[in-house]
């Protein structure tokens, strides 16, 4: 092995482990105290553009180069996040990565992009001890980095508009209520309570949350309500209407699939799942002799008290029935679990207007269990037979398995420790829910329509996400879509479509696309090696390199397939 190109290999990785530990996501994840918040700016964008650019350049140096598999396996992840960093100032306007690890939004008061962002921030001020005078400074310090931050993606907003490249009015009005609704936790929440701190510091924070932070956000809200913005404001929705927006389009369906596909082989792909699906559901209707739609099989669920949860705390007791279930026959499907602990509890209030479900949050430096945060508004609203799909998605052996052992295991380097690729980590999951139904945890009829809901909910992603960005679709086309296929609520039916269509566009096409690429590797595994085909043994191979993008799986399962078959 050539010393030179060990060498060289291993600089561009610590190069893009530098980059990657500017996210105050990967900051929170290594319990460091965060000092600063990013920057969203044009100059930022190109900043990165010209370091993604220089790692990509002195990868393809390396292509041939004789490395050992982990270090080459490492390279690769590092090359992914450098081949999107490369784009950023080209892609600027219309998406960026406001948390820097891959989920590239449209527009910067919406859910999945402010909304997580924001949370991230008041998250980390109040992690901040004051009690010293140095956790006093850095509060005051990050309360003026809070109102930088906001003064940005406003700016990032106004200069979309100059490029003809405004907000939905659809969104808009989301986006509108998200920001009043963070403002009202700045008010509220961070001035210190605590009255034994010093007086002069009460003050300060109080002025700087009044005069900076709240002011941000009044001119922000101000902007978006004005005649300037809110008249020119487009009732379509999607990427593709925008400059350009077709064509970055292209690249985030290949960025989230990790697949060279196009929107249309995608959009194709959506069609025929969906006719699948649906024999599976007209199956299990003839199973249980049920012969009415399913939107009536989901109507009496409706009425039934054991299908639905009246506030949160029933759902999370849901959702721990389903936990206990499983625990059982963790066992047989994996021989490791993650040492941290998991559970459910509410979603943060400010985000429930613009967010259908909730989002996994995994152990930190802030909380020591992974946590499925849910939206007990949108949750509570409506029958409940999905829940079971939904916590094996999120907690184990879904989001949580995954992404605390990857955490946990030392034996990676921090790079794939902390390594982030959308179709594996939404494959993941979702292979998960499925891997659930096959060892028997949906074990009543309604649990089992619940599953074929989120199945199918998940495959409309396909379509509709392709047919809003890439070829046109009305928002109401999309619902409508989404009303005769997938049988969710109505309130979720409306976020979800916004999230597609003006906030993270491409990102819900890895749910079905990864879970379908897993399934099919593991047969294919079991295939070659027959009786020597171990399920524990596929998922250590899964899981163990950490995230990886699917085609390098592939690839890694190969030779983990042909290493079993020649010992």
């Amino acid at each position: 092995m050539n010393d030179n190109s060990v060498g060289e290999a291993q600089q561009i990785i610590e190069s893009v482990w530098q980059e990657m530990q500017r996210s105050p996501f990967v900051q929170r994840e290594l319990g460091l105290a965060i000092d600063r918040f990013p920057e969203i700016s044009e100059r930022e964008a190109q900043r990165r553009a010209a370091l993604g650019a220089e790692v990509l350049g002195r990868c393809a140096a390396l292509a041939d180069a004789p490395l050992e598999d982990e270090l080459r396996l490492t390279l690769e992840v590092a090359r992914f996040r450098a081949s999107a960093w490369a784009e950023e100032a080209n892609w600027y306007w219309l998406v960026f990565d406001p948390m820097g690890v891959g989920f590239y939004a449209l527009f910067a008061p919406t859910a999945y992009a402010g909304g997580f962002l924001l949370n991230e921030v008041h998250g980390t001020l109040k992690a901040v001890d004051v009690s010293q005078e140095e956790g006093r400074a850095r509060y005051l310090e990050l309360l003026s980095g809070y109102a930088i931050l906001l003064r940005q993606l406003h700016e990032r907003t106004l200069g979309q508009a100059e490029r003809g490249i405004r907000i939905p009015q659809p969104q808009l009005i989301q986006s509108i209520e998200l920001l009043n609704a963070f403002r009202k936790r700045a008010v509220e929440e961070l001035a210190p309570g605590d009255p034994s701190l010093p007086p002069d510091f009460r003050s300060a924070v109080e002025r700087r949350i009044t005069d900076e932070v709240a002011c941000e956000y009044d001119s922000f809200i101000a902007a978006l309500h004005g005649p300037a913005y809110r008249d020119l404001a487009p009732e379509s929705v999607g990427i593709g209407q925008y400059p350009g927006g077709a064509e970055v389009y292209a690249s985030l369906v290949r960025l989230h699939t990790t697949l060279d596909m196009t929107p249309q082989q995608v959009h194709d792909r959506g069609l025929s799942r969906m006719d699948e699906v649906a024999r599976d559901m007209a199956a299990l209707f003839a199973r249980i002799g049920f012969t009415g739609t399913a939107a009536e099989y989901l109507d009496a669920l409706g009425k039934d008290p054991r299908w639905r949860a009246r506030d949160a705390t029933a759902l999370q007791a849901m959702f721990r029935r389903y936990i206990d279930r499983l625990d059982p026959m963790i066992d047989a499907c994996f021989d490791f679990r993650p040492a941290a602990g998991y559970d459910a509890a509410p979603l943060p209030e400010a985000l429930e207007g613009s967010m259908s479900f909730g989002f996994y949050s995994s152990p930190n430096g802030q909380q020591d269990k992974g946590l499925y945060l849910f939206n007990a508004r949108n949750l509570t609203a409506g029958p409940l037979p999905n829940i079971a799909a939904l916590n094996y998605h999120e907690l184990v052996p879904g989001h949580h398995f995954h992404e605390a052992s990857q955490r946990e295991n030392t034996s990676l380097h921090p790079i794939r420790q902390h390594s982030f690729v959308n179709a594996f980590n939404e494959g993941w999951a979702e292979y998960a829910a499925t891997l659930a139904g096959e060892v028997g945890m949906y074990r009543e009829p309604e649990e089992q329509f619940g599953r074929l809901m989120m199945d199918a909910f998940l495959t409309c992603r396909l379509v509709v996400d392709t047919g809003m960005n890439a070829f046109g679709w009305s928002l109401e086309q999309a619902r409508d879509y989404v009303r005769e296929h997938a049988f969710m609520p109505e309130q979720e039916i409306r976020t979800e479509t916004i999230r597609y269509s003006c906030d993270i566009p491409g990102q819900s096409l890895a749910y079905k696309l990864g879970d379908e690429f897993i399934l099919a590797e593991r047969e294919r595994m079991r295939a070659v090696l027959g009786e020597r085909f171990s399920l524990p043994a596929f998922h250590n191979a899964v899981l163990k390199p950490g995230a990886l993008p699917l085609p390098v799986l592939a690839d890694r399962l190969r030779a983990e397939t042909a290493k079993i078959g020649a010992a």
